[in-house]
């Protein structure tokens, strides 16, 4: 008789045990989902605000070419038929554009476009070394990187194409003849 009445209290203990247990963790499930929203809800409004343009906002303007991965961005003042809108009147405007982010202080624009990159670089020589260059419409050829190749340690041919400047469009082919150079 005693065996079964230890038994049953022993059974008894873990059932209470377990249901505890199982009430527990749910109510510790409920407080991390509750915090995983307010985190959440933080975060959107961080990034999202309410707010006009104003004549001092930042515009980023993201394009992310699908084809080769790369995102290019220009920054500008607003133009003068976004002054005053919200991000409402963005999303009427730009309606094949994602807004990233939205304040008075910067909007932050993308745009996915199914394509190459059309980025124009010049490798040449910089200091005895060579070196990579942007080639921009607006701001002319701006150095990208110097390399830890000399120049001195290149034939003679490659020596003069450099001083003349390569031509390349895209990462990939600049990757590609980079690594002629520098391997």
């Amino acid at each position: 008789m005693k065996k079964k009445e230890m038994l049953w209290i022993f059974v008894i203990c873990c059932f209470v045990t377990v249901v505890s247990c199982t009430v527990t963790i749910g109510i510790y499930e409920k407080k991390i989902q509750k915090t995983k929203e307010e985190i959440e809800e933080d975060s959107i409004t961080a990034t999202i605000e309410s707010g006009r343009i104003t004549p001092s906002t930042k515009m980023v303007y993201e394009y992310y070419y699908t084809e080769d991965g790369v995102t290019q961005t220009l920054e500008d003042v607003p133009p003068y038929f976004l002054l005053d809108m919200t991000l409402e009147d963005m999303k009427k405007v730009y309606t094949d554009w994602q807004i990233i982010s939205f304040s008075s202080k910067e909007v932050v624009m993308r745009k996915t476009l199914e394509a190459k990159s059309n980025e124009q670089y010049i490798i040449g020589e910089k200091n005895g070394y060579v070196a990579v260059f942007y080639k921009e419409p607006q701001h002319g050829i701006i150095l990208h990187e110097i390399t830890n190749t000399p120049l001195s340690a290149l034939p003679l041919e490659e020596r003069e194409r450099l001083l003349e400047g390569i031509s390349v469009t895209g990462d990939e082919n600049l990757y590609k003849i980079l690594s002629d150079y520098t391997s």
